[in-house]
Parts: C-alpha cells; sequence; structure tokens
C-alpha cells in the first residue's frame, strides 16, 4: 500500500487546490485521496527526531524537512521535483524532470 506523509495531504492536496480552485474543490480532492488505498503517516516521534536533526543541518523548509525524515524513518525513496532535497544525500533519491 502506498504510504504519504500528512504533509503531502494538507499542502499539496488541500492548500494548494484550495489556494487555486476554492474550498469546495479543496474539499472534494481530499475526500477522492481519502478514497484510495492510501496509509497516511502522521506525526511520530522518530520524525520528528529525524526532521529536527535535517532542519538543523540544511537550508531547508520545515515542511520539507518532515517529508525528508518521514522518507529516511522509513526507508523510503523521497521522489520530488525539489532542488531543496539534494543536500540531503542520505536519503534515496529520484528526481523528477
Amino acid at each position: 500500500m502506498p504510504r504519504l506523509d500528512f504533509f503531502h495531504e494538507q499542502d499539496g492536496a488541500f492548500y494548494c487546490i484550495w489556494r487555486e480552485e476554492g474550498e469546495n474543490a479543496a474539499r472534494e480532492a481530499l475526500r477522492l485521496l481519502d478514497s484510495f488505498a492510501i496509509d497516511w503517516i502522521t506525526c511520530e516521534p522518530g520524525i520528528l527526531d529525524r526532521a529536527a536533526q535535517i532542519k538543523s543541518g540544511a537550508r531547508i523548509s520545515v515542511a520539507d524537512s518532515w517529508i525528508g525524515a518521514t522518507a529516511s524513518v522509513y526507508g523510503a525513496t523521497l521522489v520530488h521535483k525539489d532542488p531543496e532535497f539534494e543536500p540531503l544525500r542520505d536519503i534515496p533519491q529520484e528526481m523528477l524532470s
């Protein structure tokens, strides 16, 4: 089952769509996401510790430190197109074009 962290749910599905298309579209997108077989990962102590470590050692946003920490803690590959993740060389990454 695919796993996504809560920042993707809040930032990608909710905030961005709300900003661009309005509240109703954002709530519909969230409803659709919730209908998929996705394991949503919430804030866990290990992720909190790792996010703090990442944030203290790199010029990276808080949200991206949480996303990177989630990938790190779960041993996942971080799939992205954000150059802000490049300094996190200890986390496996796949850069999209």
